[in-house]
């Protein structure tokens, strides 16, 4: 930083693709802070360094941090200045404040520009400084690419590349420049192993108003998948080349691009004669609207899924009285569950195995120093999806491993009436996930409690189990829910040192009804697993609620029934049974 006149310099958490999940050889910031999270940002000054994350990090980021020179900082917290707040508070006018401009998006850019400038403190995104000093950084990954068989698309490759030059703001001369990983494996239908957790290769892709650039390491891809490539005019250039291509431009070019993904190093290789165009989420939005094909898919896929995690819970319940599980063989269990099933490629992030307090940590990492053992007592929180060859599933249980406590059992049934407010509502056409979140949340804050993350979040079709461009927040979000999107529903309530507690399910936007007041909105859920019926407190629910329960349990004894053993078949209607059978007292 001295060398470079630098009075702070920003560590970012991500990569030049602005990927939430890294491959190791950009992971600067766990490299430098320890701290592994999937949010977060390291500001580092003369004096002092910080940690900026969100509360779903807190206890995880206390436990790293502690006792060492970084101080964490709780950007959820309203008396806590965020990282720019702090930048303009503790650096005099006139101060540089650099990072590595390759992992600093064009909106993130101006963003930040603008706050600092306001006090006279210079952005100076350029080299990354900490590359010289990290020995042992891996290198890049060199997983093989793979195209998808043609009975799991939802539509071709020229499909996809024509409905983008189509949407785009600027035809046909263009270079539309894709920079998000998974955008460029959902244009393309490939997928690969180069970031765990996350079926993506590591590339750029510029779509021309004919043909295409895929810039990627040529020796993943086989010589088929080379030449299905060139049936759909896809040209192979090397991944390093991708910011001399856009530097070499001709001056009458236009340039287009996202400013979320688009990096302001790629931004300012542009020559001074070429247009930029920006078109935000261009390539998410359509990305986000699953097909007929793709959600049937998906259903089925579901199906094999909950039947999976339908076995883990029965073995759990077996094994917790004689404390033959800990929360990380519980982990190596239902993995080996899911990999029965011959469509299954991977997990879809790391499970969340949370028994008592660590339930607790919103996104709890379990590891052999930290595992606890599951016993015949106390929540179990089970936070845990699939990569398929058929679909992405994220499905979130929460179960008492013996009595519960009342206030637990209210706890779970305040949150459970969240969850069927929103898988029951209808919503007109336009209305964002910014909109609804508060419906998950009222029966919570009926009795002052709540949680301090979203609601949901979108998921890709075998992709990222996190996508946009919507979701459902308090954060402001103005892109409207569409049918055909997937979303997770997923309110929850967390007492430090005690339990967690989260209910979630995938659900599909579909079309409802149509009034005088115009189109109608709803959600179908697609997840099926039994809710833990003896952590429900029937006193607190509605008939309307009650029979949600008893409806979506029978759709899962019907749907589960065929995959599964004559024991485990016992195991489910007794897990399924309907609660209007069962003694309000004790139900």
């Amino acid at each position: 930083m001295q060398q470079a006149g630098l009075d702070a310099y920003i560590v970012f958490g991500t990569d030049p693709h602005q990927s939430e999940y890294l491959a190791p050889h950009w992971q600067h910031r766990a490299w430098l802070s320890g701290f592994k999270g999937s949010a977060g940002t390291v500001v580092v000054t003369a004096e002092e360094a910080g940690l900026w994350t969100d509360s779903r990090y807190y206890l995880e980021a206390e436990e790293v941090l502690t006792a060492g020179p970084i101080t964490l900082h709780r950007q959820d917290d309203p008396e806590v200045l965020s990282y720019p707040e702090y930048l303009c508070d503790t650096l005099k006018p006139g101060a540089a404040v650099g990072c590595d401009a390759a992992c600093l998006s064009l909106s993130q850019q101006r963003s930040l520009t603008a706050q600092l400038n306001e006090v006279g403190i210079r952005l100076r995104p350029g080299d990354d400084l900490l590359g010289p000093l990290w020995k042992d950084r891996p290198a890049l990954p060199d997983s093989p690419a793979y195209a998808l068989e043609s009975e799991y698309l939802g539509a071709t490759r020229g499909e996809k590349l024509s409905r983008l030059r189509a949407a785009s703001p600027v035809a046909p001369d263009m270079e539309y420049f894709v920079t998000a990983l998974d955008e460029v494996a959902w244009l393309l239908n490939v997928r690969g192993w180069d970031i765990p957790y996350n079926p993506l290769v590591i590339s750029y892709l510029v779509v021309h108003s004919s043909g295409a650039t895929w810039f990627v390491d040529e020796s993943k891809l086989s010589a088929q998948l080379k030449n299905e490539l060139r049936l759909d005019a896809v040209s192979i250039a090397p991944y390093g080349e991708a910011r001399e291509y856009v530097a070499e431009l001709p001056e009458s070019s236009i340039v287009v691009a996202d400013p979320i993904s688009f990096s302001c190093m790629m931004a300012g290789a542009i020559p001074p004669g070429t247009r930029l165009v920006e078109h935000r989420n261009g390539v998410a939005s359509l990305k986000a609207i699953k097909t007929e094909r793709e959600i049937e898919l998906l259903r089925s896929c579901m199906t094999r899924d909950g039947a999976a995690l339908l076995r883990f819970l029965y073995a759990v319940e077996e094994a917790a009285p004689h404390e033959e599980l800990t929360e990380l063989s519980a982990v190596a269990l239902l993995r080996k569950l899911r990999a029965a099933d011959p469509r299954f490629v991977e997990e879809s992030f790391a499970t969340i195995s949370g028994y008592r307090e660590h339930g607790a940590v919103v996104h709890y990492s379990v590891t052999a120093e930290s595992a606890l053992t599951l016993k015949a007592d106390g929540l179990y929180l089970i936070d845990s999806g699939g990569h398929y060859l058929d679909g992405t599933t994220d499905i979130t249980r929460t179960i008492s491993l013996g009595r519960p406590t009342e206030e637990a059992r209210r706890d779970f049934t305040l949150v459970l009436k969240g969850h069927i407010a929103l898988a029951r509502l209808s919503f007109p056409v336009g209305t964002t996930g910014t909109h609804i979140d508060a419906i998950a949340r009222l029966p919570l804050w009926r009795e002052g409690r709540n949680y301090g993350h979203g609601t949901g979040h979108g998921i890709g079709f075998f992709l990222n189990v996190h996508e946009g461009p919507h979701r459902i927040s308090p954060t402001l979000n103005s892109v409207p829910l569409e049918p055909g999107m997937l979303i997770s529903n997923e309110p929850g309530l967390y007492r430090a040192g005690c339990y967690g507690i989260r209910t979630e399910n995938i659900v599909v936007v579909q079309q409802d009804t149509q009034t005088e007041f115009g189109e109608f909105l709803s959600f179908e859920t697609l997840s099926l697993c039994p809710l833990d019926l003896q952590l429900v407190d029937t006193s607190l629910l509605s008939e309307t609620e009650i029979s949600w329960i008893d409806e979506y349990h029978q759709h899962v004894r019907e749907s589960l029934a065929p995959h599964l053993s004559s024991r485990e078949n016992e195991y489910l209607h007794t897990k399924t049974k309907a609660l209007r059978t069962i003694p309000r007292s004790t139900a």
